[in-house]
């Protein structure tokens, strides 16, 4: 299965090789050492003695442990790593006791197959939740009610002209309408009609902001679809008849919300599981290595299956941004440093008509290559605004003309013989 990304949040944890039974020993923001990576917040530990006594009997297995692996080792090695220990020992914050680190991460191959399954995949990754919205059967409940509604107002119409032409006083005060369809047990008043057209208004404006609704939601990209449709051909959660929900794919919908680069990371995470198998392949290893380093061990711990791959999200994106950086650094750069080279002459001061008309040619022909390396980049640089962003198209002309602007304004200025 094509890796797909795990929408987890900012923080994460230095990783360790761990076999698929284990619980991750390490969720929170802090690595094996006790050092903070990152995180939205920090929670100290306070004072308690549970918590001290914990952090000493682990404090002291580690260094009876400690010890005995320093006694095989050089006595100048020894006290290198002494010397360390205690320059390094101040800026080490307190490890936190397990009762803190430990997390509970359901598997997927520890739920019965089927619904509970195929549920707790779908659960698992907000890309993957994918429901069908029934926008038929709205359409069908809203057309039924509109009519039965047109039909009540008809009704209604036909009552008021009625009243109008025999007892217009019924018009003009509820009250006495009220009072004279108190007298009429058993004919349909205004009052049963107005009671049943506030019911069906009800309904039809409910089934209405729902349909609404799930109109603004995201249909799943082609990506995260096929992903779902094999996840259900390598597993069979279902069997075959019940699986016609996730095959009307124009009806289906996606309760994870788009990001802006979500279609490049996407990309991002096909190159990566691609290249992850090749060296998987040439370095004849069990896992792929890369993985290690863009998942957490909570989603390491989510599935055994060979099939399905999550990434950390934050780590996606810093992968990301770097790769941004260096396009946004090359598109500013390098037209730069081209028409730099295209339109720098020598200045040419003698009265040889026939070198001044050179010197004007060869500076004809400069400019005409850097309008060409201009009208290049700006394309370029359009092409990764459209692909890279969610720019409106507003916003990417505007984008687009003021990089064609600056790259005017260098060529004014240092186009001509002697600049």
């Amino acid at each position: 299965m094509t890796p797909l990304r795990s929408m987890t949040g900012d923080t994460f944890v230095t990783e360790k090789e761990m076999n698929p039974s284990q619980t991750p020993a390490s969720p929170t923001n802090t690595d094996s050492s006790g050092n903070t990576l990152q995180g939205d917040a920090i929670i100290e530990m306070g004072n308690e003695d549970d918590g001290n006594s914990t952090v000493r009997t682990s404090s002291s297995r580690s260094r009876r442990s400690s010890s005995l692996q320093h006694d095989t080792q050089p006595p100048t090695e020894k006290n290198r790593l002494t010397v360390l220990h205690r320059i390094t020992k101040p800026f080490r914050p307190t490890p936190d006791p397990l009762d803190i680190t430990e997390t509970n991460t359901r598997k997927l191959e520890e739920t019965p197959n089927g619904f509970p399954r195929l549920a707790a995949f779908q659960s698992s990754e907000a890309n993957f939740a994918l429901y069908r919205s029934f926008s038929y059967l709205h359409s069908r409940l809203l057309l039924d009610l509109q009519d039965e509604i047109t039909s009540l107002e008809k009704e209604l119409d036909d009552i008021d002209w009625d009243d109008f032409d025999e007892d217009r006083d019924r018009l003009r005060s509820r009250e006495i309408d009220v009072a004279q369809a108190a007298n009429e047990p058993n004919k349909r008043t205004r009052r049963v009609i107005l009671r049943e057209i506030r019911e069906r208004l009800m309904e039809y404006d409910e089934v209405l902001i729902k349909a609404r609704t799930l109109e603004s939601f995201q249909k799943p990209s082609d990506r995260n679809y096929r992903s779902v449709r094999r996840y259900h051909h390598n597993e069979k959660p279902l069997m075959d008849a019940e699986m016609d929900a996730i095959r009307s794919k124009e009806d289906t919908v996606s309760l994870g919300s788009g990001r802006e680069w979500a279609s490049f990371d996407g990309g991002v995470e096909t190159m990566i599981g691609q290249f992850d198998g090749f060296l998987k392949r040439l370095f004849r290893l069990k896992t792929p290595p890369l993985q290690n380093l863009l998942r957490t061990p909570e989603l390491r711990a989510k599935t055994s299956s060979p099939h399905v791959s999550y990434y950390s999200s934050s780590r996606i994106d810093k992968l990301t941004n770097v790769f941004i950086t260096f396009v946004i650094f090359f598109l500013l750069v390098a037209p730069v440093v081209i028409m730099y080279h295209l339109t720098s002459t020598n200045l040419y001061t003698g009265s040889d008509p026939e070198q001044q008309q050179n010197v004007a040619e060869l500076y004809q022909r400069s400019t005409f290559r850097a309008v060409g390396v201009l009208i290049v980049f700006t394309l370029v640089f359009s092409a990764a605004m459209s692909l890279l962003t969610r720019a409106l198209r507003h916003e990417l002309f505007a984008a687009s003309a003021a990089y064609c602007a600056i790259l005017v304004v260098f060529i004014g200025n240092f186009t001509g013989p002697g600049n």
